[in-house]
């Protein structure tokens, strides 16, 4: 049986150093290095009669020194030069000059000559391998990978696994290496190799200080072939490990024996009188989780006997006593014959991965688990629109899941908008969801969607888009809020409001009744009363006509108290001229589309506004223009409050003649009698109208010069218009 040897010695048969060999490595210490630069140089001092024989020693001394004591040797050789300098040019005498400019070369050139060794050190160091990163020593970080130049030979394979494995794990690799100085002697020192990206989870270093006994190898047999191969695969993965054909491990990278605690004799160690293909167990099944081992055995085994490639995930126990999960996977070598001659795999740390993606599902169940209890109905669509999620809540509010109504031939999304949205809603919210696939946009929409119980119930949705980082749409988000409590209060307040309207117009118009039936009525009783004293007085016999005459005056004075009276009612209702003044009309017609876009909204009615761009100014009353644009707005909306598809009320001005002109279109049932329409007290509303709306609008328009009228639309509808002159 041969043997292959690893570690710090190189593979090949050993030789005695012999005696030769010994006296030469002790003359290379450097101590002996001193010494005999010291003797040389005294020898060269007595018989030259000079200093400069003690080059010799002092440049022994700065080679044989570390790097610190270099800088110190260094200023002590700066600063001898300096000061023999001074003190040389300062002697008057020849003689004593002379040995002090001896003391200023010595001092000199040993200086340039330490400086040339040193730069040469560091030019080697530079020089000697592609560079990882920075070495590590005592005090630095070491939080880097050192260059291969300067890693011992023996040392560089164990440097280049660690930085492999931690790459394909995640894991650090902490180890020792001797690291090369820049005298040329090697330091023991640690490097930590990191994995050169993101870990979203905490990682403990794995720590590996291989020595003789994880370095040793068994009987190799014909499992060499093997162990090349999983050489290859550790250069690459940093760990692999191979096997005879009888599961007995022949290598494993030193780092793994370090990480599992366990050598080649305990990982081969048998635990039972039965082989392990044969059904026992070897030292290595010590280092499985005792719920993993089962199965990883019975696989093993049986890619064992039919030399099936093994693939399975076990936890693997670390010296630290925790249980690390890790990938294995082997395959088997043969010979010419087919024979298995050997196995040879590789173990991945997967802890990294798992707890990574332990923490991903956590962080989805956490996510989903909020989304399932926010009290909102939540629902995702995909870029194109088709759905593909529906909230716990949304499921329990619809009765059925996202995918439980699919019918074939049928888009997903047309199926789902005919099962939930209320038909009246349903092709404006389909349009509106089909506009924001176009553009991106995120909208909100009111509408009534269908319970499981059958029952329609107010929503307010409203839609986004989620988006990468390039801006690209990967799905849509969606969310509904029940507002059926919301509307109906609304509703019950709009109802009451009308109430309160219309019986304050009835108060109102009652007082003004009265107020004006006081008014005019005195005069006219005087009227009265005069009128039969003047029949009294032309009755008589003879008559009276001087007293006939007076009544007659008092007569004409009660009519004219009476027209007096009348026209200050009419007083209330028109506003002078000087109440007037100049506006543009765009800012009056969007003031009043303001004031009814939340009932518009409320009716499903979408208000369009086209208004010229050079449109002039007009003088007018703001309140008055405004009472006619709203009331024209608010019938238009009130006509097509029926069930009716595409309900748009279009508001259109511009110029016309000398005049501006302002159309008020909807899409409703048309006027049936629009010759009666702005008569006083007409109305087509039933009870709700008092019938007096259209005809104070047409009163107002026409107090301001203009004209007032209603024509039919096409191809239904009505179209109000009135015109005002330009200022």
């Amino acid at each position: 049986m041969s043997e292959i040897h690893l570690g710090k010695n190189p593979p090949g048969p050993k030789k005695a150093p012999g005696a030769i060999g010994w006296i030469a490595a002790r003359l290379q210490t450097p101590f002996v290095i001193t010494f005999a630069a010291v003797i040389a140089g005294t020898a060269v001092a007595w018989s030259t009669h000079t200093l400069l024989g003690l080059l010799c020693p002092l440049v022994a001394a700065f080679v044989v020194s570390d790097d610190r004591l270099r800088e110190i040797f260094r200023s002590f050789l700066c600063f001898g030069f300096v000061v023999s300098l001074i003190i040389a040019g300062a002697q008057p005498d020849a003689a004593e000059a002379s040995l002090t400019w001896s003391t200023v070369a010595l001092f000199g050139l040993s200086f340039l000559v330490c400086e040339a060794i040193r730069a040469k050190a560091m030019q080697a160091v530079q020089s000697s391998g592609p560079t990882l990163a920075k070495p590590s020593g005592v005090g630095e970080d070491r939080d880097v990978h050192p260059s291969l130049g300067i890693v011992h030979p023996e040392d560089r394979a164990a440097a280049s696994h660690a930085a492999a494995y931690a790459f394909w794990t995640g894991v650090p690799q902490v180890f020792k290496y001797r690291q090369r100085q820049s005298n040329g002697q090697y330091r023991w020192t640690e490097m930590k190799a990191e994995p050169g990206y993101g870990v979203s989870v905490n990682v403990d270093p794995m720590v590996s200080d291989p020595d003789e006994r994880w370095l040793k190898m068994g009987p190799v047999g014909e499992t060499a072939e093997a162990i090349r191969a999983a050489k290859v695969i550790e250069r690459l993965y940093g760990k692999a490990w191979a096997l005879n054909a009888e599961a007995q491990f022949t290598y494993v990278t030193p780092s793994g024996q370090v990480a599992i605690g366990m050598a080649l004799n305990d990982l081969n160690r048998p635990l039972s009188d039965k082989r392990f293909i044969e059904g026992g167990d070897n030292g290595w099944s010590l280092g499985v989780h005792p719920d993993d081992y089962p199965r990883a055995a019975e696989t093993f085994r049986h890619s064992l006997r039919t030399g099936e490639h093994w693939h399975i995930e076990y936890r693997m126990l670390r010296t630290t006593g925790l249980y690390v999960w890790h990938r294995i996977a082997a395959c088997p070598t043969t010979d010419p014959s087919g024979r298995i001659t050997g196995w040879y795999g590789t173990s991945i740390d997967i802890d990294v991965y798992k707890r990574t993606e332990s923490a991903l599902r956590e962080s989805e169940r956490s996510l989903r688990q909020l989304i399932e209890t926010v009290p909102a109905l939540i629902w995702c669509t995909a870029e194109n629109g088709e759905p593909i999620y529906f909230s716990q809540q949304f499921r329990d509010f619809l009765g059925f899941d996202v995918d439980q109504r699919d019918v074939e031939g049928k888009k997903r999304l047309t199926v789902v908008l005919d099962a939930i949205v209320h038909p009246d809603e349903r092709p404006a919210l389909e349009q509106t969801f089909l506009t924001a696939l176009t553009t991106g946009t995120s909208f909100a929409f009111k509408h009534r969607m269908r319970r499981f119980d059958g029952q329609f119930r107010w929503v307010e949705m409203r839609v986004t888009a989620m988006r990468k980082e390039d801006g690209t749409i990967v799905q849509w988000n969606g969310v509904c809020f029940d507002i059926e409590d919301q509307v109906r209060s609304q509703e019950q307040l709009r109802r009451a409001h009308e109430k309160y309207t219309r019986a304050s117009q009835a108060a109102s118009l009652a007082e003004l009744s009265a107020s004006i039936a006081h008014e005019v009525g005195q005069p006219l009783a005087a009227l009265v009363s005069s009128s039969d004293a003047c029949e009294r007085w032309l009755s008589s016999d003879p008559p009276n006509l001087e007293r006939a005459k007076v009544a007659l005056d008092r007569v004409t004075r009660s009519a004219a108290t009476a027209v007096e009276t009348v026209k200050r009612v009419r007083a209330l209702f028109r506003r002078t001229d000087e109440s007037r003044e100049t506006a543009a009309l765009a800012e009056l017609i969007l003031e009043a589309r303001d004031l009814l876009a939340e009932e518009a909204s409320r009716r499903h009615t979408v208000m369009s506004i086209d208004i010229n761009a050079h449109l002039p100014l007009v003088a007018v009353d703001r309140v008055q223009i405004q009472q006619v644009l709203t009331n024209l707005i608010r019938n238009g909306l009130e006509a097509m409050d029926l069930p009716i598809e595409g309900k748009r009320l279009s508001l259109t001005a511009y110029r016309f003649e000398e005049s501006v002109r302002v159309d008020v279109s909807d899409v409703g049932p048309g006027v049936e009698y629009p010759e009666r329409v702005f008569e006083p007290f007409f109305t087509t509303k039933g009870e709700q109208g008092m019938g007096m709306g259209l005809a104070i609008c047409r009163s107002i328009v026409e107090s301001h010069g203009g004209s007032l009228w209603v024509e039919p639309s096409v191809p239904s509808g009505a179209t109000f218009s009135f015109t005002l002159p330009t200022a």
